[in-house]
């Protein structure tokens, strides 16, 4: 009778900890690919917009005007 109780026990925490890794490891890379987005503000229309990891210049999806990216 204890041992079933201990599988079980066992088995509960290995889900629970199983889960609480899989978990943190998706929102690591959810994470990372929203933070590696360019910040990007239209000089003609004012918007503010994202672009693809790494470029320089972006289109403004409102207006047209080839925008820089925003250094901080």
């Amino acid at each position: 009778m204890d041992t079933f109780f201990l599988l079980y026990l066992g088995a509960g925490f290995v889900l629970l900890f199983g889960l609480w890794f899989y978990y943190d490891w998706r929102d690591g890379h959810i994470h990372d690919a929203q933070r590696s987005k360019v910040i990007y503000h239209c000089i003609k229309c004012s918007q503010i917009y994202t672009g693809p990891y790494q470029s320089e210049e972006c289109d403004c999806p409102q207006c047209g005007f080839t925008n820089g990216r925003l250094r901080f």
